[in-house]
């Protein structure tokens, strides 16, 4: 009985050897009859498949080498900030003395603190109306553009003044939208 069993595994191994045999003469019949043609496009297409790989790899190993770098840049960026302790003076003088110098009204300055996870960085949002005539509103916009804090405009909203409203004939009233940003303290 044991010796049929033993005759029964060696049976279905050689058979199991012949059909994977089998298979793999197939295969190999397949690549062999495909032209020679086919194979060079297909190993052309791998070869640029490659090469595109191997730029990929070494963009990523450019931007992974240049992390710290910019990450430094980041940190001395934000060392050039204003503490928050005194960031709303500033802001508040700067911006008078910006609409003073190009002659326009500023109303209804709203603030909106917000943190910035991640960094000591407090973000601040400033809403506000300009009123005044289009050469000091740019005027006023090139100020803050060149200040050297750091101002950035989401959005501007323009509407002209009516007399009605209390303006004089040809003004115009903007509202800004800015994000500055500050140090925690």
């Amino acid at each position: 009985m044991r010796d049929f069993q033993v005759k029964k595994k060696l049976i279905i191994a050689g058979l199991t050897l012949l059909v994977l045999a089998d298979v793999a003469l197939i295969f190999l019949n397949s690549r062999m009859s495909t032209p020679p043609q086919d194979r060079q496009l297909s190993l052309a297409a791998d070869k640029r498949h490659l090469a595109l790989v191997k730029e990929d790899v070494e963009r990523a190993t450019g931007i992974r080498d240049k992390r710290q770098e910019v990450l430094k840049k980041f940190d001395d960026f934000e060392d050039t900030l204003l503490p928050a302790s005194k960031g709303y003076s500033v802001i508040t003088q700067e911006m008078d003395e910006y609409a003073r110098d190009t002659h326009l009204l500023v109303n209804g300055v709203k603030y909106r603190e917000k943190d910035v996870e991640g960094r000591n960085l407090q973000e601040l949002l400033l809403d506000s109306s300009v009123t005044g005539d289009y050469n000091g509103i740019v005027r006023f916009l090139n100020h803050l553009q060149r200040s050297k804090n750091v101002y950035i405009v989401d959005s501007l909203d323009v509407d002209s003044e009516n007399p009605s409203q209390g303006g004089p004939v040809g003004s115009l009233r903007v509202t800004l939208h800015l994000r500055t940003f500050f140090r925690k303290a």
